[in-house]
């Protein structure tokens, strides 16, 4: 099964202060047929200087330099290039453990059909030391979760060529997120896998270190202020979905009856539809309130 290719894709910008780190634990991976993809979003610091520095040293890493397009568009633009039997997604500034990507193709080698392989993770500080407070939950993927929410940390994912070849054929124009996508297509289409075990450093600084305010209520302020940052965005993803993907009734009627939430009387009766599900509790009621008062799509 080492045979199989595996390409892995950053994408990077402006990551000079973790790049190394992070390239030199995919180059630690026990995978042994592995290529690295990765294009740089037009940085301005010295990223693109050691990103070509691995390129001279590496045969199996290919760089390219290209122009702002978000990190979004940025890893579609790399999926586009991928030909392997699976893909990874990799962000700039996080920590592999060895058995990686091992572990996912393990997990996904035996399942027929379209999937996708996510996990949890180990949350770090800035010097890669694991914080006290870990995240680390077993989850339920599905369709219904997936319209409203992404479980697949995009640095956590890894597809099977069935998957990735759906995916390149019909790219939108307004995801949030490559992650999201791919997890929502996977989702609609065939197979996700959950690992409840972490075999990634989760790199927590600057922008994107995850917090919240004291208390039950600085909780649920926090987690109301995260999912009201996708508002209007998760329209255009919900929009580009139905206009894309027309192959399952059933799956088909839901995420028609969450667009249908941007309107009255749709407002009201999603808040009793139990087709769509978020993971904790408190996340579940804080969406129904936004769906009610229009402030989630």
């Amino acid at each position: 099964m080492n045979g199989k290719k595996v390409q892995i894709l950053m994408s990077t910008y402006n990551g000079e202060r973790f790049l190394q780190e992070q390239i030199d634990s995919l180059l630690a991976q026990s995978w042994e047929n592995l290529e690295i993809l990765i294009r740089d979003d037009g940085s301005k610091d010295s990223t693109p200087e050691i990103l070509k520095e691995y390129e001279k040293t590496y045969p199996n890493i290919r760089i390219y330099l290209e122009e702002n397009l978000g990190v979004t568009q940025s890893f579609f633009q790399l999926l586009k290039k991928s030909d392997a039997d699976y893909v990874a997604y990799c962000d700039q500034d996080d920590i592999w453990m060895e058995q990686k990507i091992e572990t996912a193709i393990t997990k996904l080698a035996p399942v027929y059909g379209p999937a996708l392989y996510c996990s949890n993770k180990i949350l770090t500080d800035s010097a890669g030391i694991p914080l006290k407070k870990q995240g680390h939950r077993r989850l339920a993927p599905g369709f219904g979760n997936a319209v409203v929410e992404c479980i697949c940390t995009g640095c956590t994912a890894v597809m099977n060529r069935q998957l990735t070849e759906i995916i390149k054929k019909r790219l939108p124009e307004h995801a949030i997120l490559h992650d999201w996508w791919s997890y929502l297509v996977a989702a609609y289409v065939g197979t996700v896998l959950f690992d409840e075990h972490a075999y990634i450093k989760y790199r927590q600084h600057g922008a994107n270190v995850v917090g919240a305010r004291p208390g039950f209520w600085g909780t649920v302020y926090s987690k109301a202020a995260y999912l009201r940052k996708n508002h209007g965005k998760l329209l255009g993803q919900l929009t580009d979905f139905a206009n894309i993907y027309q192959e399952n009734e059933k799956k088909d009627a839901l995420v028609g009856q969450v667009l249908a939430a941007g309107h009255f009387p749709g407002r009201v009766k999603i808040l009793w539809n139990r087709q769509i599900y978020r993971q904790s509790v408190l996340d579940e009621i804080i969406m129904r309130i936004l769906f009610l008062v229009n402030r989630m799509l």
